[in-house]
C-alpha cells in the first residue's frame, strides 16, 4: 500500500518551451511564467543561438494554473502582448483559461485596471523583471506619465 501512495502522490513534471528572440533591429520575443500561488516568476533556462539573437526559454513545471506574460516587439516597434491564466494539464498541454491581449498596431492598449486584482498585484510586484513593461502598460508607469506631461 505504501508503494501505491507514493505513486499517486508523485506528480509528473512538464517541460515547456517558448521561442526567444532579440534582434539588433529592435525585435524581441519572450514568455515568462509566474506562479499564481507564490506570485513569483518561475525559474527557467534560456538557450540562445551562437549569435544570441534567437533561442528557447525552457521551464520545468508541475501540472497547475499559472500566470503567463508573453511579449513581442516587431522590428518596426509594434508591441503585442498576452497576459493570462493558463492551466498545464496532466498531459503537459497548456490550456488557456483567461487571456488579455495588447496590440499597438490596432491601438488596443491594456491598462492594469482592466485586469483582475490578483493578476494585477502579481504583475506589479514583478514589474522590474518583466520585459517591455513600460511599453505594454504605458499609462501605468511614471515614465509614461512623464512623457505625456513633457
Amino acid at each position: 500500500m505504501k508503494g501505491d501512495q507514493t505513486q499517486s502522490e508523485i506528480q509528473k513534471s512538464c517541460i515547456l518551451s517558448f521561442p526567444y528572440r532579440q534582434t539588433g533591429m529592435g525585435g524581441f520575443d519572450d514568455t515568462l511564467i509566474l506562479s499564481l500561488r507564490k506570485g513569483k516568476i518561475i525559474g527557467s533556462i534560456l538557450h540562445k543561438s551562437r549569435t544570441g539573437n534567437h533561442g528557447t526559454r525552457i521551464y520545468k513545471v508541475l501540472p497547475a494554473k499559472y500566470l503567463i506574460y508573453s511579449v513581442s516587439r516587431s522590428n518596426g516597434g509594434h508591441i503585442y502582448a498576452k497576459v493570462g491564466i493558463v492551466r498545464v494539464d496532466d498531459e503537459c498541454s497548456i490550456v488557456s483559461i483567461n487571456e488579455f491581449l495588447v496590440d499597438t498596431v490596432k491601438d488596443e492598449v491594456l491598462k492594469l485596471d482592466d485586469l483582475p486584482r490578483e493578476i494585477r498585484n502579481i504583475l506589479i510586484s514583478n514589474k522590474d523583471s518583466l520585459p517591455l513593461w513600460g511599453m505594454v502598460f504605458p499609462f501605468d508607469t511614471d515614465q509614461g506619465n512623464a512623457e505625456q506631461e513633457g
